[in-house]
């Protein structure tokens, strides 16, 4: 049966989300010391606003968590370079000392680190992993990983196949909230390293006042998605040596022009039929109420599944939609916009005749 992974950041959460139908938990953590140094985005992909930051706190809600029988995983997801080393190996170190049960890692650089220190955690691929096929599964079992976590643009058909290909490793897909309609493991908005220690670079061979600033302007009171927060960017001509442009941009992301809660619901009666046995919720920057009606929902949509064994996927679908509208109060028919799968209704009505989907 298909499990719920599901993203909490705050002690307070736990057992509402267990008790709401979550089988595991995840969740990052920011230390103090790294957004002095560096920034949260670097560390972790997402805002502070998205971790915890009291280590205490941390471990006390992986304990509240293990007393109920459910797993917790803690979220590595950055790309780091050597300068932030020393200081991610203090941290890693700091948190090998709470009992999570795996570590969610996306650089192979650090995976690699973590092998030869000899984590004592389970290493999960995040989704910044980009396993697109058996090629990429294999590298990542080779490396130590028990699960891989796959992108959101793999398909119905992909993810049956790549599942499959390996019947000793997890497999875990997206399935509510921030769809986002690029490769997350190639986004650089979101992943590269923007700076060095927070100082500017100077050029070799110029003059000391003469420098090029490496700098990146976060809305750091946001709880979005980083690539939704506000920046500013400035163009540098080396010919003059100065900058020539300064200007704030305001994005517009494209899910603020679409309604309703980014979904896959209607897919879990394929995502059943493959290998596949865990579903992620996203949503760390998410307000709290909305983590919890999630969890409620896809809870719900798979009991709508399991207890009627003979349900036709057609059904299934009109069950799930009309839970979604009252769920999150949509009114209209879905369209399909928003969804993860949008080639799951296309089947559907080309292939309305055909009980077993894949």
């Amino acid at each position: 049966m298909l499990k719920i992974t599901v993203p909490f950041k705050e002690k307070k959460e736990v057992l509402t989300l267990i008790e709401a139908g979550a089988d595991e938990l995840y969740c990052g953590y920011v230390a103090q010391e790294w957004t002095e140094k560096f920034t949260a985005l670097e560390f972790e992909r997402k805002g502070t606003g998205s971790n915890f930051t009291d280590f205490k706190e941390l471990k006390e809600s992986v304990d509240l968590a293990h007393q109920k029988n459910t797993p917790v995983y803690l979220t590595l997801n950055g790309l780091y370079v050597n300068a932030q080393y020393p200081l991610l190996l203090e941290t890693i170190d700091r948190l090998e000392q709470i009992d999570f049960d795996a570590f969610i890692v996306a650089d192979i650089g650090l995976l690699l680190t973590l092998q030869k220190k000899g984590t004592r955690k389970q290493i999960h691929i995040s989704t910044g992993g980009t396993a697109f096929n058996s090629a990429a599964v294999d590298f990542y079992k080779q490396l130590g990983a028990t699960r891989i976590i796959l992108d959101r643009q793999v398909t119905l058909d992909s993810m049956k196949i790549l599942s499959h290909h390996a019947l000793d490793l997890d497999f875990e897909v997206f399935i509510l909230n921030t769809l986002c309609v690029y490769i997350d493991g190639f986004c650089t908005f979101l992943h590269t390293y923007g700076g060095q220690d927070r100082e500017n670079i100077y050029q070799k061979g110029w003059a000391k006042d003469e420098k090029l600033d490496f700098v990146q302007s976060y809305d750091t009171e946001s709880v979005g998605d980083a690539c939704s927060l506000k920046y500013s960017i400035q163009t540098f001509d080396p010919t003059l040596r100065k900058r020539v442009k300064n200007k704030m941009i305001q994005p517009t992301f494209f899910k603020q022009l679409i309604s309703g809660v980014e979904c896959g619901a209607c897919a879990l009666y394929d995502i059943s039929r493959t290998n596949v046995g865990f579903l992620k919720i996203v949503g760390r920057q998410l307000r709290p109420e909305i983590r919890l009606s999630s969890t409620k929902f896809i809870r719900s949509a798979l009991d709508i599944l399991y207890e009627n064994k003979n349900i036709r996927k057609e059904d299934f679908i009109e069950r799930t939609q009309k839970l979604y509208q009252h769920t999150f109060g949509y009114q209209k028919k879905c369209t399909g916009n928003n969804c993860y799968h949008p080639e799951v209704l296309s089947r559907t009505r080309c292939h309305s005749s055909d009980p077993k989907g894949l």
